[in-house]
């Protein structure tokens, strides 16, 4: 019980970096989205550089909290806790492509006007261009993904409370929505965006306080609670003596 209480209370303040580091490392990266965006970059090269590293440390939060959900989510379902482990993966991959698309246009930045300008700058367009696909990729349609997974084992093995599973699902299924929008190019208000992706963010930081203060309910898996008197009832056995 005691290991499963420290094992909720960690990925509880995994999921919290994971979120911190998101809002954090896209701030820092805003250069990046600048109409004149060489020059913004080449003139915020630490900025650049703390922002990707911010954004390591959300790719190695996401991959640590499904390595840590997997033995519990194994004992409702190992497909799917694998399945989850390797979406989370996938995620993660995904986020770093984007990471490192960010630093090679740092230093296409910083090369800006030494090369062809023309050049340099068709270079740059298509390393943005990358890192918006594969963020777009990672951070929503995959990541939505996940939650969608997690949430339904979560569901199925009353690991938490019921409503907090559902909203899960409810937020995962809006944020794959949003990004199949992005990747067929609509265009979306700032209050219609906000709207698809505030309930898996808010529903997160729920998961996450909850987890560090109740920790999960392990009474309904499968095996859990079983080992002990199981080893209890074995070792009473060996104890006896035969009748002479």
């Amino acid at each position: 019980m005691f290991a499963h209480k420290t094992t909720a209370r960690v990925i509880g303040v995994l999921f919290v970096v994971a979120s911190a580091t998101a809002i954090a490392g896209g701030f820092l990266l805003l250069p990046l989205a600048e109409s004149d965006y060489l020059v913004a970059t080449a003139a915020a090269e630490g900025q650049i550089v703390s922002g990707v590293l911010i954004e390591l440390i959300l790719v190695m939060s996401v991959i640590a909290i499904a390595v840590m959900m997997y033995p519990l989510l194994k004992r409702q379902n190992e497909g799917l806790a694998l399945g989850y482990v390797g979406a989370r993966t996938l995620e993660g991959v995904l986020l770093l492509a984007a990471s490192v698309s960010g630093l090679l246009v740092l230093s296409l930045a910083q090369d800006y006007g030494v090369a062809g300008a023309a050049d340099v700058q068709a270079l740059g367009d298509s390393l943005l261009a990358a890192r918006d696909w594969t963020y777009l990729l990672g951070s929503m349609a995959v990541f939505g993904v996940t939650a969608l997974i997690l949430n339904s084992l979560l569901y199925r093995s009353r690991l938490v409370p019921t409503w907090l599973s559902v909203w899960g699902l409810l937020g995962g299924g809006l944020i794959v929505l949003r990004g199949l929008i992005g990747m067929y190019g609509a265009d979306l208000t700032g209050l219609m965006q906000g709207l698809f992706v505030a309930p898996i963010a808010v529903q997160e930081m729920v998961f996450a306080i909850w987890l560090i203060i109740k920790g999960f309910n392990t009474s309904g898996l499968p095996g859990v609670g079983l080992e002990k008197p199981a080893r209890r009832e074995l070792e009473g056995l060996a104890t006896t003596k035969a009748p002479v």
